[in-house]
């Protein structure tokens, strides 16, 4: 089994002022769509704003900073699977209004002061969440390709099935699962209705509802390699003759 990265602690590499460098992980996502409709609507955009963020202050969140402003979200903690978990609510929320998000999740140094109302922060994990977010051209929270998932996270996925888990592997990318046990139906005819009132945007909502179809029809939607590597070492069977059958 991989080493579960989500458990390692942060390493203090040394102090600026009296604050010091941490390892986190950084969850950063754009809420898609929002600026446009606060642009265009605002009093009406603005108590679904109010909405979203009382969602997220309800949510478990022990370990995690989470700061909202505008249509950009930022997560953080030393561990990966409270960001996982974290974002995971986030599509939920944005779902709910008829958004949804495009992001990215790194890891790397960490630096954040607080002194009142005012909040400094200094991140390279930070800064490349933001560059492969904007390289994101999908509706999708992608996790980058330096972190491990641990093998707890791809295991759970024949456990709990493909809407409980926080991980999925679609297209060549590791993302944050977007659909879960409450929400997967609902969320599918939500983004058809949002491809039909923007068509422009018509690949982009297909590829979600492709990934969708995915998890419906119990694909695996894990690395071939890892699925392959639990099959040698007895984790998993090997896949059985029937199609969209799941294990």
């Amino acid at each position: 089994m991989n080493q579960d990265q989500s458990s390692i602690s942060p390493q203090t590499e040394r102090t600026v002022g009296e604050k010091a460098i941490e390892t986190r992980y950084v969850g950063y996502c754009d809420i898609l769509g929002f600026s446009n409709r606060i642009l265009s609507d605002f009093e009406n955009t603005l108590e679904a704003y109010k909405e979203f963020g009382e969602l997220l202050s309800s949510l478990p969140s022990k370990g995690v900073e989470l700061t909202m402003y505008s249509d950009a979200v930022l997560v953080t903690s030393d561990s990966l699977a409270p960001v996982l978990s974290v974002v995971q609510n986030l599509w939920f929320c944005a779902l709910v209004h008829d958004l949804m998000l495009r992001g990215a999740i790194t890891v790397g140094k960490y630096w954040e002061l607080r002194k009142g109302n005012h909040m400094l922060v200094a991140s390279d994990a930070l800064a490349r969440a933001v560059m492969l977010e904007r390289s994101v051209g999908i509706p999708a929270v992608v996790i980058s390709d330096d972190i491990e998932i641990p093998d707890a996270l791809w295991t759970l996925r024949f456990v709990s099935g493909p809407f409980g888990t926080p991980v999925l592997h679609f297209r060549d990318r590791n993302i944050v699962n977007p659909f879960n046990y409450m929400w997967g139906v609902s969320a599918h005819d939500r983004v058809s209705r949002l491809m039909n009132a923007s068509p422009a945007h018509k690949d982009k909502y297909l590829w979600f509802l492709s990934l969708y179809e995915a998890v419906r029809n119990g694909r695996e939607l894990i690395p071939a390699e890892v699925f392959a590597r639990f099959v040698r070492e007895g984790i998993l069977k090997p896949r059985p003759t029937q199609p969209n059958q799941e294990f």
